[in-house]
């Protein structure tokens, strides 16, 4: 138990329930040995050798940071609300260039649609099981797994588990304010219109918000966690970016280094949500940021 006031204490707790959502926790799994068409981070990407491989402009090859086999996922029921598509292949490709691929412009094209040149959200709705390793790799792509891979964010390749848990809002989301202010007058707790949630909550409060609310870790359809700040607030049109489609965070630690954004920093997928039901995957916010 903690020793904050109990407004503070309501207030998190309507704070919860009012961002409450079911998301997919991701966690690495270094037992598993995946195959081809399995889930996982890292390593050699399933693809269908009739399509073009995702390059950048200048020809670059993108190393494929993680997959995820939709046909498991649904068959073990593990599809929150069906938001994403019944089946197929789930794929993020990112540039190994010094950026990890991210587009600090936010470059858009005539439709308004950002740019995918040195990252790529790929989705084939079936997946072919009878292609082999040994095909794709004559294609040639960067391998996390690879010795000489060192400057890639993901530190080899590794399996994956999946489970539905409930996620809440994080206090770098652009939208927690707004949560926080509607939680509060909630539960009768009157906040000066200059002082936003850290000001108001006690120092050992803000301690509990952390830990009961920050949605680190690995998601899909989630709340997303950040290291500096959320960057669908600069701008009104990004933020039409509602939906983590996909969170990769550093993943490391007593030996265990599977994951590292510069300095543990975090990467983020967001997606608009009519695309995601028409698994229109072509507009995609990325992402990421480190301390």
């Amino acid at each position: 138990m903690n020793n904050i006031p109990e407004t503070e204490q309501k207030t998190i707790e309507e704070i919860k329930r009012l961002s409450a959502r079911q998301a997919v926790c991701i966690k690495i799994n270094p037992e598993k040995k995946p195959g081809i068409t399995d889930s996982k981070f890292g390593g050699v990407p399933y693809w269908d050798m009739r399509m073009d491989y995702p390059r950048t402009k200048d020809g670059d090859l993108l190393m494929m940071l993680a997959q995820i086999n939709l046909d498991v996922l649904n068959r073990e029921g593990k599809n929150p609300g069906n938001k994403l598509p019944g089946g197929g292949m789930l794929q993020f490709f990112i540039a190994m260039d010094d950026v990890y691929g991210m587009d600090f412009d936010y470059t858009a094209d005539s439709d308004g649609r950002l740019t995918q040149d040195s990252f790529r959200v790929v989705y084939h709705k079936t997946i072919d099981y009878n292609v082999s390793k040994e095909e794709i790799v004559t294609l040639g792509m960067p391998d996390s797994a690879a010795e000489d891979m060192e400057e890639s964010p993901v530190w080899g390749e590794y399996g994956i588990d999946f489970e539905v848990k409930e996620t809440y809002i994080g206090m770098d989301d652009y939208r927690f304010e707004e949560y926080f202010r509607q939680a509060a007058k909630a539960v009768g707790w009157e906040i000066e219109e200059q002082k936003g949630y850290y000001n108001s909550f006690s120092e050992e409060g803000r301690d509990v918000l952390w830990d009961e609310l920050e949605p680190s870790g690995h998601w899909l359809l989630g709340w997303p966690y950040f290291t500096q700040y959320d960057p669908r607030e600069e701008e009104d049109e990004k933020e039409k970016y509602g939906i983590q489609l996909f969170q990769m965070d550093s993943d490391y630690g007593d030996g265990d280094d599977y994951v590292l954004w510069g300095d543990a920093g975090v990467a983020n997928f967001f997606i608009r949500e009519e695309d995601l039901a028409n698994e229109d995957f072509g507009d995609v916010l990325y992402y990421w940021d480190c301390c």
